[in-house]
């Protein structure tokens, strides 16, 4: 795949993607580290301490199974302690594909029935980053103090698989400045969908606040 920033070509490389598992819900719920007590005594979560201790019977549980419990009761607080995408339906899949180049850092993109959807910056290895953190998302990534760009990203692949020809396309950088320099240069002059969504959710979860 090659992307043409003003007059400089770029080839990215191809890396397919491997499923492992589909239709992983309600993630948040094995998050088991603390209670939701506990977890509301915690910067991100004190603001929502009034609003739980209404339901005084669930702060010593752990915090997921209470956070289930509320979901099942249909009381919509439980999100506030989420991120944005910490409630959606996941997969867990690895990466195939050049090793030399999947032990590198760079750009990476993703792409979607030859759509670009996403573009991103892996400081680590993609094989890091693809496998253990997009591919593989854990429960307390779900959570505010999560990362939300992998939740959201594992999730819109999820939407597509496995009806869609989605992969990763990588180019190896080492600079970290020129790294976000072309990713930000990509996203401006593409527009990838998931990117723009993901910037303007998480802008308006922090000015709910």
């Amino acid at each position: 795949m090659f992307i043409q920033i003003n007059e400089e070509k770029i080839e990215f490389t191809k890396v397919e993607i491997i499923v492992l598992e589909q239709g992983i819900s309600d993630l948040f719920e094995s998050f088991d580290k603390k209670t939701l007590g506990e977890l509301t005594k915690q910067k991100k979560y004190e603001h929502l301490k009034d609003c739980v201790n209404k339901q005084k019977y669930l702060l010593d549980m752990p915090a997921g199974a209470a956070l289930k419990s509320l979901k099942e009761e249909g009381n919509p607080i439980y999100r506030q302690f989420l991120n944005n995408y910490g409630d959606l339906i996941y997969s867990r899949f690895v990466v195939s594909g050049d090793e030399n180049l999947l032990k590198q850092r760079g750009i990476y993109t993703i792409v979607a029935n030859n759509e670009l959807k996403f573009c991103g910056v892996c400081a680590r290895t993609f094989k890091e980053r693809f496998n253990q953190h997009i591919g593989s998302i854990y429960a307390k990534g779900c959570y505010r103090d999560g990362t939300s760009t992998h939740c959201h990203v594992n999730a819109k692949i999820t939407q597509l698989l496995p009806m869609s020809d989605v992969h990763f396309a990588i180019y190896p950088m080492e600079n970290e400045k020129a790294m976000n320099k072309l990713k930000n240069a990509i996203v401006k002059r593409f527009e990838p969908e998931w990117n723009l969504r993901s910037n303007r959710e998480i802008f308006e979860l922090s000015s709910s606040f």
